[in-house]
């Protein structure tokens, strides 16, 4: 019995043995005095910032007999991302939507050009077999150029066409993308209140033409055409708000381009303060 005893009691000190050694062969705590390692620091996210990227073509049209008889060149621009990189996953994936909307347009508008580049060169070597050397060359140039202002690109193709005669054909016309909507927009559409907008650059526009030097060779219906501005070409810039008529558009080719604009101070009321900020001006300066 007694041997039984000890048996148990050993084989009970066997297990308590080997739970210590097992405490023991644990790792040790870090000493009070040591060093824990630098925490990682968090990515610091930017604002998008975009880049115009010019995109170029041009031809030259030839008759059988190889004169040329017509030039066509045509520029539009692309938008691009330069700081892809710096900015949160959720603002490259905005901006790359924003990207793709305005370059498909650009690209649309550039399409429709050469298409009518074609047609144009079509014209002229029809003509260039009909009276030979006595014809014109045909030129057709077309160009946009933009200016950041805040959230909005503003955009504005010119074109000039000749065909002959005393001048060539002239017209210009804008698009305005607005970066926070992803979207192309009507120019009221950047005011608090795009209604009243559009009535009190109404007003201020009719002033402007009213002292306009070539005011008397407009058309009768020129305070009519004034009111709609919104429908026509519209560039924001760092002077402010451009409306800008071609040619017949507001009188006869002889008065030439007519742009009336509207300075930021002028704007500022109309637009409200959310327009300007969307503009980029905050508080005229």
């Amino acid at each position: 019995m007694l041997k039984k005893r000890l048996f148990v009691l050993l084989a009970a000190w066997a297990v308590f043995l080997t739970a210590c050694s097992g405490l023991a062969m644990s790792d040790p705590a870090p000493a009070v005095g040591g060093s824990l390692p630098e925490p990682l620091e968090a990515k610091v996210f930017v604002k998008p910032e975009y880049e115009i990227l010019p995109f170029t073509s041009g031809s030259q049209i030839r008759a059988e007999d190889e004169t040329v008889v017509a030039h066509c060149s045509y520029q539009v621009i692309l938008l691009g991302l330069q700081n892809e990189e710096d900015v949160s996953p959720e603002a490259a994936e905005a901006a790359a939507r924003n990207v793709a909307v305005f370059n498909e347009k650009m690209r649309t508008v550039h399409t429709e050009l050469a298409e009518q580049g074609t047609v144009f060169g079509e014209d002229a070597v029809a003509v260039y077999e009909e009276f030979g050397s006595l014809a014109a060359e045909y030129e057709d140039d077309a160009d946009i150029g933009a200016d950041f202002c805040g959230d909005i690109v503003s955009a504005v193709l010119r074109r000039s066409s000749y065909t002959g005669g005393a001048h060539p054909n002239r017209y210009a016309a804008s698009y305005l993308f607005d970066l926070t909507a992803g979207q192309f927009i009507d120019p009221t559409q950047v005011a608090d209140d795009p209604e009243a907008f559009r009535t009190g650059a109404s007003e201020l526009l009719l002033e402007k033409a009213a002292a306009h030097r070539d005011q008397e060779a407009f058309w009768q219906d020129y305070a009519s055409i004034l009111s709609r501005w919104n429908e026509g070409t519209v560039r924001f810039d760092s002077e402010g708000m451009w409306v800008i008529y071609s040619p017949y558009e507001l009188g006869p080719y002889a008065i030439g381009d007519v742009e009336l604009v509207l300075s930021w101070e002028e704007l500022e009321p109309l637009i409200g303060p959310g327009g300007m900020a969307k503009l980029g001006r905050g508080i005229t300066e």
